[in-house]
């Protein structure tokens, strides 16, 4: 395990962490702001803010032994709106090299964007290759530069999920319905990655209205059975939709991309339940 405390270029961490830590071929980033080295103050410009937030994630993975293309998954935290401008600045910086992403609005904070990142090394890249993977059959067109999932290094990295059927238009109405579809998604995902719900490691989920906590723990327990992951669930003060929820999951090395889950269902019979 390797602990990076300072990057050159990029203003020091706040508070007790590390820039970043590698360990087991992968790069864990701390969460990078829009603070350049050598003032306090973040640029102006919101889109200034996204290419500063990202020149500081691209110099702390490549002190890591690592790179934006190899970023597999990236976290981000909004408290200014703009989810446009910063989806057109992410866009171009990434290209066609998309890491499967969670994007969340917060409420309040010092700084407009927050975005965190895991990353494979890239010698560890060279061994196992990193798969990319832009939508599961049968499931909603993706709403941003993003993949629905990437595969390295035996784990699936997912992007957060939404009760999303054929469009952001087209979801339950109800919050169970809402729930329900959103798992359906995570599934789908899972299986096209070839992996399913008994590999899950670990859930994160974002909430919107902290009083559905219980009919959603319901839901949830029953979709996942006896194959519980390790789980973080916090609500979002600000966001358009009901839920969002991604995950991490270890590869099945006796499935390939195109077997059913541990639930004996395929792709397109999740996509169509």
């Amino acid at each position: 395990m390797r602990r990076l405390d300072t990057v050159s270029g990029v203003a020091a961490a706040r508070g007790a962490a590390s820039q970043a830590v590698v360990a087991n071929g992968f790069v864990f980033a701390s969460g990078q702001v829009p603070l350049p080295v050598d003032t306090n103050e973040p640029p102006a410009d919101f889109a200034d803010q996204v290419r500063l937030v990202l020149a500081n994630l691209s110099a702390t993975l490549e002190a890591a032994g690592s790179s934006l293309k190899h970023a597999v998954k990236i976290t981000t935290f909004l408290t200014d709106p703009r989810l446009a401008e910063y989806n057109a600045v992410y866009a171009e910086v990434f290209g066609d090299e998309l890491p499967a992403r969670t994007t969340v609005m917060v409420a309040g904070g010092d700084f407009a964007i927050e975005v965190q990142c895991v990353a494979v090394v890239a010698s560890a890249d060279d061994a196992g290759g990193i798969r990319r993977i832009a939508n599961a059959p049968g499931m909603a067109p993706v709403l941003g530069p993003y993949s629905q999932a990437v595969v390295a290094n035996g784990f699936v990295f997912t992007s957060g999920q939404i009760p999303a059927r054929s469009s952001m238009a087209d979801q339950p109405e109800d919050f169970g319905g809402k729930v329900r579809q959103t798992l359906d998604n995570l599934e789908a995902v899972l299986i096209e990655a070839g992996s399913g719900l008994d590999r899950v490691t670990k859930v994160t989920t974002y909430l919107t209205d902290p009083d559905q906590l219980d009919e959603y723990n319901g839901i949830y327990a029953d979709f996942f059975g006896s194959y519980l992951p390790a789980r973080t669930s916090c609500c979002v003060d600000i966001w358009d939709i009901a839920l969002e929820i991604e995950c991490i999951a270890v590869v099945a090395p006796e499935q390939g991309p195109e077997d059913p889950s541990r639930t004996g269902r395929t792709r397109d019979e999740v996509a169509a339940s």
